[in-house]
Parts: C-alpha cells; sequence; structure tokens
C-alpha cells in the first residue's frame, strides 16, 4: 500500500468525521473489487476522494510543497552570502582555523540536533512528529489557509507519523538547505578569493604556532584522502600562505560543509523511497471497524458464488512433503486485541500473524514451501465472515494437514457457518479445532 493511499483513506477518515457521505455505490464497488479489508477501504476512499475533490487537495498540497520548496531555494541563495560574509569577516584579514573551526562545531551541532530528533522520534513511536508535526499542523489550520490544504494536511501528518517518516522528511529537506547553503558559501568565497585581495592565517595569544598548524593538518587530512587540494603552509606569515589557506579554506568548506549533508540527504531519502511502500492502516481505529462491519454485511452469511457453489466437489490440498512432528501456529487478519493462544504458540514449532500486506503473506507462504509442516493451525477470527481472501491463502499455503482455530472460541451459530463455508468451498479435509 502506498503512501498516497494511506493519505487517501486518512483523509476522507477526516472528512466523514465532520459531514457524513453518501457510500452505498463506493462501498459496493469496493467490495465487489477486492476480498482484502485493506484493500476495499482504499478502494473505497478513492471513489470518494474523486467525488469529493480531495483527490484535487491532495495535488495541491504537492504543488504547494514544490513551490515552498523554490522559496527556500532562494533563501539559501541569500543564507549562503551572509554565511561568506561572515566567513570573510569585515576587515582583509582572516583567521582561517577559527572560521573552519567555527564551521565544523556549528554543522555537527545541526547534525547532532538532527539526530537526536530522528532517535527520540523512533523511540517515541510517534516518527519525530510530536513538536514538529504539532506546530505545522497547527499552521495549516489557520483560516489564512486555503481550506485545500487543511483539509488534507492533518491526515499527510499522520501518515508520516505513523510510518515513522517524519523525522527523515523533515531531516531530508533539512540536510538538502544546508547542503546548497554551504556550496553557495565555498562558490562565494571562490569568486571572492579569485578577485580581491584577503591575508588568510592564525593568531594566538597562549598556544604555540606549530599546535595551530597540527590542527590545520588534521583538518586537511581529510579532503586530500579524497583528492581534493587543502595545502597547509608550514608558516601562516610566508609569502603565498593566504592562496594556499584560501584553497584549504574552500575545500574544508565543501568536504566539512556539504560533504556530510549531502550524505545525509541521501540517507533520508533512501528510507523514503524504502518505505514509500508496505504501509497498512490502522485496522483497530473504530472507523476502519466500522467500515470493515460494513463491508461484511453486504456478504451472505454463507459465502457461495460461481467458484465455490454448493456442488462443489471435495477437494483437498496437494500431498506435501511435510516435516514429521513440526507444527506452525499462524493468526489471519486477527483484530489487535485478539491474541493467539499462549499455549499453542510456545508448543507451534513458530508462529506468526498475517494481516492485510501482500509481501507478509507471499513471505511466509514462501516460508511454508520451503519447509512445510506435518499441521498448520490457522487462527481466523470467528465473529467475521469468511471470504475468498482467507480460502486462497488456504488453498496456497503447503502443509501436512490444515485446521482452523476460531478465535475467539466460537458460537454454535458462527462455528455452523464456518464449517458450512468450508464444505461449499469443497474443504470438507479442513477440520475446526476445538478449544480447550
Amino acid at each position: 500500500m502506498t503512501l498516497d493511499d494511506l493519505l487517501l483513506a486518512e483523509a476522507v477518515k477526516d472528512l466523514e468525521a465532520d459531514t457524513p457521505l453518501r457510500d452505498d455505490a463506493a462501498l459496493a464497488e469496493a467490495a465487489a473489487a477486492s476480498d482484502e479489508r485493506q484493500q476495499r477501504i482504499v478502494l473505497r476512499a478513492r471513489r470518494l476522494a474523486a467525488n469529493t475533490g480531495l483527490d484535487r487537495d491532495v495535488r495541491t498540497l504537492r504543488d504547494r510543497a514544490t513551490g515552498v520548496g523554490l522559496l527556500l531555494a532562494g533563501a539559501v541563495l541569500l543564507l549562503g552570502l551572509l554565511v561568506a560574509l561572515g566567513l570573510l569577516g569585515s576587515q582583509r584579514q582572516i583567521n582561517a582555523l577559527a572560521v573552519m573551526l567555527s564551521l565544523i562545531f556549528f554543522n555537527l551541532a545541526g547534525i547532532v540536533l538532527w539526530a537526536l530528533f530522528a532517535l527520540a522520534g523512533a523511540r517515541g513511536g510517534s516518527g519525530g512528529s510530536g513538536f514538529w508535526g504539532g506546530a505545522i499542523s497547527a499552521l495549516a489550520r489557520h483560516r489564512r489557509l486555503p481550506a485545500s490544504l487543511r483539509r488534507v494536511w492533518p491526515a499527510a501528518l499522520r501518515v508520516l507519523a505513523a510510518r515513522r517518516l517524519m523525522a527523515w522528511a523533515l531531516g531530508g529537506l533539512n540536510h538538502l538547505l544546508w547542503a546548497l547553503v554551504y556550496g553557495a558559501a565555498a562558490l562565494i568565497l571562490a569568486a571572492v578569493f579569485a578577485f580581491s585581495a584577503y591575508r588568510l592565517g592564525w593568531e594566538t595569544t597562549i598556544l604555540a604556532p606549530r599546535t595551530l598548524g597540527r590542527v590545520a593538518e588534521a583538518i586537511a587530512w581529510l579532503p586530500e584522502r579524497i583528492g581534493l587540494p587543502a595545502p597547509v603552509p608550514e608558516y601562516p606569515d610566508d609569502e603565498g600562505a593566504s592562496r594556499a589557506l584560501g584553497q584549504w579554506l574552500i575545500t574544508g568548506t565543501l568536504v566539512y560543509g556539504v560533504l556530510p549533508r549531502a550524505l545525509l540527504v541521501a540517507l533520508c531519502g533512501a528510507v523514503l523511497w524504502r518505505r514509500r511502500r508496505g504501509g497498512a492502516l490502522d485496522l483497530d481505529d473504530p472507523y476502519y471497524r466500522r467500515l470493515i462491519a460494513r463491508f461484511e454485511a453486504l456478504a451472505p452469511t454463507r459465502v457461495i458464488d460461481g467458484e465455490h457453489a454448493h456442488g462443489a466437489a471435495p477437494r483437498g490440498g496437494a500431498a506435501v512433503d511435510a516435516e514429521p512432528g513440526t507444527r506452525v501456529l499462524l493468526g489471519f487478519e486477527l483484530p489487535g486485541e485478539v491474541e493467539l493462544p499462549a499455549a499453542l504458540a510456545e508448543a507451534a514449532s513458530w508462529h506468526a500473524r498475517v494481516d492485510g500486506g501482500l509481501d507478509e503473506r507471499r513471505e511466509l507462504l514462501r516460508r511454508l514451501a520451503e519447509r512445510p509442516p506435518e499441521r498448520l493451525l490457522l487462527a481466523c477470527h470467528a465473529p467475521s465472515t469468511p471470504d475468498r481472501g482467507t480460502l486462497r491463502f488456504i488453498e496456497a499455503a503447503h502443509a501436512g494437514r490444515i485446521e482452523l482455530l476460531l478465535l475467539p472460541p466460537p458460537d454454535a451459530a458462527q462455528r455452523a457457518r464456518w464449517r458450512d463455508w468450508l464444505d461449499a468451498a469443497g474443504r470438507a479435509d479442513i477440520t475446526i479445532a476445538d478449544h480447550g
């Protein structure tokens, strides 16, 4: 599931909190198009977003973000000029070492602050959205802002927080801007040094000049290792020392200013790219639980269709070479509050929960295919209506014997509904396990 899908679902949820929508057609269309709960919710959200203009609001948000980016790029050029002027000072004499140490210190401090921000978000589970997310959300709800932004911005923040992407998104933008700032500062320094005469060196009252020279050489170590010129004169007062220190200062600005920020931009971009898919809705949310119940209410008590009609010939799973004595327990699309029985989980060779993600299902099916267990115990939600998604998983699972475990313990009607469904689907070979 993409971030756009999650954003539309959350935006529709916010809209329906204030204005109930007529969704009979969208509900029926989504129910007919897919058997998976999350996919049904997303399909319904897409239809309602198109009807209410929320999809246009999402595009407007992207366009405004691009415009803000261009404005920030212009501000970066000005900030780069100010940084360069700050490095040059008001006189024609520059303490190059003091300038470089200041640049390294402030850049490192900014990176450390971002790292703490990202770490706090990861540990707190909010994705770093606590303070900044609240501030940006409050700004986005300002009455002078377009209503289109106010309708989708809170949903965008929740999606970023749920995927723990807030620190990476804000951090990527922050690092990109600072990389441009230091890059502009280096270019301005090069232009100024090319057409103006400055005297560069280092001064000290209590330290030996050679001590400062060693510090300058240590700073030049990294640029030289990556092939950039960073000459350090033995005596900073010698003729030609200013030219060498000018190159040293420009190279240091690139290596200690631009390079770390560029690497962090790449890191943030890689995390955002990797997490752009595979998200999931919080199906324990009361809003989504109500939608799931409405979808299930559309299905008859016994799911019988052309594919699984009453006349279907009974069939069992294909014969597999199962490992003797192995047992696997899988919880299939169980609500978060329903726990797998601890005793069965401990007795199983391994156990897991299967939610709505296709990648997760494929991985579990691959694992079952590689080492089929002698017994597969599939735990399903007893009050839910069985659907073709459950049957497809059963058909694809490799195991010597498959049993169904209904959680929480079913009443007679629920047990009969699942038994009738299995028989109608031609899977009379699958038994329903007893509790206790």
